[in-house]
């Protein structure tokens, strides 16, 4: 597609962003109301959010424009913000952390529930390219060095026997095939001595016209019912991609890589007009300032006979003399004057309003938090960015004429503006330091007149800076202060602290989301979610707070994951997934991986802090713990060496060690979380996602994707009945038994003989599957978890309440 075509894209969605921050703006005036009415209108807010980051990204990801670019990516990242503390915002209404869509919104935004699901922007890995390339080979080239080579197919080893056995089959047929061609011969000399008839029989020639034509007849046919079934999509079609997609991929690629030209042309050109700037005006702009200073003060000596006291740096400066217009003044004047002894009793007066009234509506807020049937959703740190920017968008961009501007090169005047700014800010702040210093002169040869003459100069003040606490991490004591970043990432590499995993998209965790969520909460049954919803989960939890800085520290913030399941339900897939989405480091804690590495208390002091400082420089980072319910496990089993409890103590200390800046995440899985003490489990892991059996829908839609990839799909393939075969096992055992079926020589074999559901179901049952005793644990031990016990207390308290105002009904009548 061309430039006009994403241009007209971003207008569209500049609209869609108004009518958005609209809807969003109507929930906040809402205020505190019942839950039941707030439920479709975040709904709506959800699936009008992830449409926005859809188009954006897809509009950043192919514009050119460089400043035009800067801006969309400020609308993505806002939104993307934004679809977060939504939602948070219907957890906390629904105290469950699987959220499905109203149905209503969808149909009246015309979106269907696989549109309704975020994606995960383009960006979060193509603009760090170079940089996860480098870190990949980094950690390929130290594990070469240890030997660790990557594993190779290993080749096929056979013993002489067998040998003999391929020897002497191979020499039968050739032997055989030559003695075939042999008798060939000789029956095609027999036929030509034979008398030839000169004329071939009209009988026979119908009979071949009758046979060929059935035959076209039939092929006709078949294609036609073929093509018929792909149009109404009951067929899929060939995995193959065609020529208009390869195409478009190549214009895409292209259009990257004018990106990356017209990107480092931008940043050229901003270096050359700041040089060229400040050449010319920088001088200029000195002496302005400077004079509209030494004015001001000397206005203000004349008026107060005193010299005034100068904004610090962090205050503002000169500038907020300016703005305020003279203000200052008559702040000086004010200290002494009657009056301001009155206006501090008003203050005062105004100020216990004020506190009375925070109070107030502290306590009316805890009210409304304990009522079960009110909600009021939480302050929004992203929607005025997403206002500002858009309207910023639409004053400098919307109605701009670019049709000239075929190339889409940079905008040198809006460089200029803002270019302008930045040198006079900086020569100003440079101005407000020298006037500081000639102010303490002028003030010292002051204080020396008055001295001389027999007056005490009066010491000034000392303002007391007023403000919040700063929000300062602890300062944590650096064990390697003279060690650079590559050698502790080389370290820790050799100690397969830090690993390469494989390349996974979390669009291959393949699952259908349940579609009846809503109706379900509506009747008010709590509905078990699908596959298609856990990937949501990660996607909210995981991929998108990690792969955005800017989101990342105003979002709410989710430290800790625990991703539960059975073996093969795909966990390790998902941790994989986090990472390529985001392009992090993976830091394995694994209690069997760090088993005899660091020894001792000094050891493990050395191990978290190389872990937690090389995670920060090497951002964003997963710290993955496999067996997450082992340092919580009350009894040690004797065949267990691998001291499961050795980090117990340490990891609280770890996730609290992560600060909301810190784009780290700490992933624990378990396959029998029930095994460990469950106080001590949750007060490390915040957000618990368990993936649960794969349903119907989410099987067959497995089994059409992967059979389609390989070639294995045909009319004869019963997929339902294969679903249904498939049912109790994860999808990790349902995957290993078609690599058992699908061998080479049955891959050669497809297109003679189409794979059949027998053939799987004979594999399937050398599988184990899920056992309903591990199906019953996991139900019990969900039931534990802290949001499921938060949903079970307010449902017992709303049942009470309504109990209570039948009894009161009742009394009445």
């Amino acid at each position: 597609m061309s430039s006009k075509t994403y241009n007209a894209l971003i207008c569209e969605t500049s609209e869609i962003i108004g009518e958005a921050t609209q809807a969003d703006e109507a929930v906040f005036e809402a205020g505190a109301a019942e839950k039941s009415s707030f439920y479709p209108l975040l709904s709506e807010l959800r699936v009008r959010y992830t449409v926005l980051i859809r188009r954006l990204d897809q509009v950043y990801d192919q514009i050119v424009q460089p400043q035009k670019r800067l801006i969309v990516k400020r609308l993505l990242e806002a939104c993307l913000g934004r679809l977060l503390e939504v939602k948070h915002d219907l957890v906390e209404l629904n105290l469950s952390d699987y959220t499905y869509d109203d149905d209503e919104a969808l149909k009246r935004l015309a979106v269907t529930p696989m549109e309704a699901e975020p994606c995960v922007p383009q960006y979060f890995v193509r603009e760090r390219e170079e940089e996860v390339l480098e870190r990949r080979q980094f950690v390929t080239d130290v594990l070469r060095k240890l030997g660790h080579e990557p594993v190779k197919p290993q080749p096929l080893v056979l013993t002489e026997q067998q040998a003999v056995v391929i020897i002497q089959s191979h020499e039968r047929a050739r032997q055989g095939r030559l003695r075939g061609q042999f008798m060939k011969e000789i029956r095609l000399l027999k036929e030509k001595g034979r008398d030839q008839k000169g004329e071939m029989s009209a009988s026979a020639a119908t009979a071949i016209q009758r046979v060929w034509r059935g035959f076209i007849a039939r092929r006709t046919t078949k294609k036609r019912k073929q093509q018929e079934q792909l149009l109404i999509g009951m067929e899929m079609p060939p995995y193959i991609e065609s020529k208009e997609i390869q195409r478009a991929e190549e214009v895409k690629q292209s259009r990257r890589q004018l990106q990356k030209e017209r990107e480092n042309q931008y940043q050229e050109a901003l270096v050359k007009i700041e040089d060229q700037l400040r050449a010319k005006y920088g001088s200029k702009i000195n002496e302005r300032i400077g004079d509209e200073l030494r004015r001001w003060i000397s206005e203000y000596y004349e008026r107060t006979g005193r010299l005034p006291d100068f904004p610090s740096e962090d205050a503002g400066g000169s500038r907020t003399m300016f703005s305020r217009q003279g203000t200052g003044v008559d702040s000086q004047l004010s200290k002494s004057s009657p009056i301001s002894s009155k206006d501090s009793k008003r203050s005062k007066d105004s100020k216990e309003k004020k506190s009375n009234k925070s109070e107030e509506n502290k306590n009316k807020d805890k009210e409304d938090a304990e009522d079960p049937y009110t909600f009021k959703c939480t302050t929004s740190v992203f929607l005025k960015e997403i206002i500002n920017t858009n309207e910023e968008y639409e004053d400098i961009w919307k109605y701009r004429d670019d049709e000239d501007d075929h190339h889409e090169n940079h905008d040198s005047e809006m460089i200029e503006r803002e270019k302008i700014a930045k040198i006079e800010l900086e020569i100003r702040n440079s101005v407000d330091e020298m006037m500081r210093a000639e102010l303490e002169l002028l003030q010292a040869a002051f204080d020396k007149d008055r001295a001389h003459k027999g007056k005490k100069s009066k010491k000034p003040q000392k303002k007391v800076r007023r403000g919040g606490k700063k929000n300062k991490k602890k300062k944590e004591k650096d064990l390697t202060p003279d060690r650079t970043t590559e050698s502790l990432f080389e370290e820790l590499v050799s100690n397969g602290i830090i690993r390469p995993y494989p390349i996974v998209s979390i669009d291959d965790f393949i699952g259908e989301k349940n579609f009846v969520g809503c109706e379900w909460r509506k009747e008010g049954r709590e509905p078990s979610p699908s596959l298609g919803d856990i990937r949501q989960l990660v996607k909210e939890y995981c991929i998108l707070p990690l792969g955005s800085e800017y989101v990342r520290t105003n979002a709410p913030v989710v430290r800790s994951v625990l991703i539960t399941g059975p073996p093969g339900s795909g966990k390790r897939m998902l941790i994989n997934a986090i990472c390529s989405e985001t392009g992090a480091m993976l830091f394995d804690l694994t209690p069997a991986n760090i088993v005899g590495k660091y020894p001792g208390k000094t050891g493990l002091i050395m191990l978290i802090h190389l872990v937690m400082k090389v995670s920060r420089l090497l951002q964003p980072a997963v710290i993955w713990m496999d067996d997450a319910e082992k340092p919580f496990v009350k009894k040690i089993p004797k065949t267990d060496k691998t001291d499961p409890k050795r980090l117990k103590k340490d990891l609280v200390k770890i996730i609290k060690g992560i600060y909301p800046e810190d784009r780290v995440l700490f992933v624990g899985t378990s396959r029998t979380p029930w095994d460990a003490e469950q106080k001590l489990l949750f007060q490390c892991y915040s957000k618990v996602v368990q993936i649960p059996r794969a349903d119907y829908g989410s099987i067959a839609l497995m089994w059409r994707s992967i059979l389609h990839r390989a070639g294995a799909l045909s009319q004869r393939l019963d997929v339902s009945c294969l679903a249904r075969v498939s049912d109790s096992y994860t999808i990790g055992t349902l995957l290993a038994a078609l690599d058992g079926v699908l061998t080479t020589k049955r891959r050669l074999q497809l297109r003679i003989r189409a794979l059949t559901a027998q053939e799987v179901a004979v594999q399937l049952s050398t599988k184990e599957p899920v056992y309903a005793e591990t199906e019953s644990a996991a139900e019990a031990w969900w039931l534990k978890t802290p949001m499921e016990r938060r949903r079970l207390k307010m449902l017992q308290k709303l049942q009470e309440l309504e109990q209570e105002n039948e009894e009161k009904a009742a009394a009445m009548k």
